[in-house]
């Protein structure tokens, strides 16, 4: 699910903010030193750094559907929970810098909440509405000061995005939680042993799930699995 938001925030930053694809990078890791020294354009850093119930939220009421005449299904409605970003741009010069968080800022402000039809994956799954927001401190919000000594790296100017996701507690989860095969390609002199006694080269290739992130059709009961 998470992953799933990370391409939503990419697609809006990029198409809301006008920025070339072929020109910028924005990136998921952890910005720590290690990983700035490996920079070799301009970067924006959406680093999710924080998830917790928003109890504002909570609500104990009870989902009542109706299977037949005698019998009935009770379940309680989906938790809900913030998903902490911390935006950072990091290029050569300082005012490309500023430039670049300025434009992600302006994407993001755009839009007050996702509408999960318009969302990726597993999203589209979504009960509710996505609310975002963004550059808001609130008390729940960790020091700045312990992100960045935890990241060992230079202190960066940058905004919080936060998130709101459902999770249903009653809904199983059915897709691979491996999204990344190696396929080793060589010569072997005994097939039948699953060894390859001269490896020419490794081939990676993402596990995409069959439908929905817990294997369920999405929203409305249409069915995203390919034929």
């Amino acid at each position: 699910m998470i992953q799933d938001l990370d391409k939503t925030i990419e697609k809006l930053i990029y198409e809301r903010g006008k920025l070339n694809r072929n020109e910028i990078d924005i990136s998921f890791e952890q910005p720590t030193g290690e990983w700035s020294a490996r920079l070799n354009r301009p970067t924006l850093s959406c680093w999710c750094y924080d998830l917790r119930e928003n109890v504002k939220l909570r609500s104990m009421d009870m989902n009542v559907t109706q299977r037949d005449a005698n019998n009935a299904r009770i379940s309680l409605r989906p938790l809900r929970y913030d998903v902490m970003y911390l935006v950072t741009a990091w290029a050569r010069r300082i005012e490309d810098e500023h430039q670049l968080i300025w434009r992600a800022l302006g994407a993001l402000v755009q839009v007050p909440k996702l509408d999960p039809d318009e969302c990726e994956g597993a999203l589209r799954d979504q009960a509710f509405d996505i609310p975002l927001v963004v550059a808001n401190v609130t008390d729940r919000m960790p020091s700045m000061t312990d992100l960045w000594s935890v990241l060992d790296n230079q202190m960066r100017l940058g905004f919080s995005l936060v998130a709101t996701l459902a999770l249903d507690s009653g809904r199983g989860f059915d897709a691979p939680l491996v999204f990344e095969r190696v396929i080793g390609v060589g010569q072997a002199e005994h097939p039948e042993e699953r060894r390859l006694t001269v490896p020419d080269d490794e081939i990676r290739r993402k596990v995409e799930p069959a439908s929905g992130e817990d294997g369920a059709p999405p929203r409305g009961g249409r069915s995203t699995r390919k034929k």
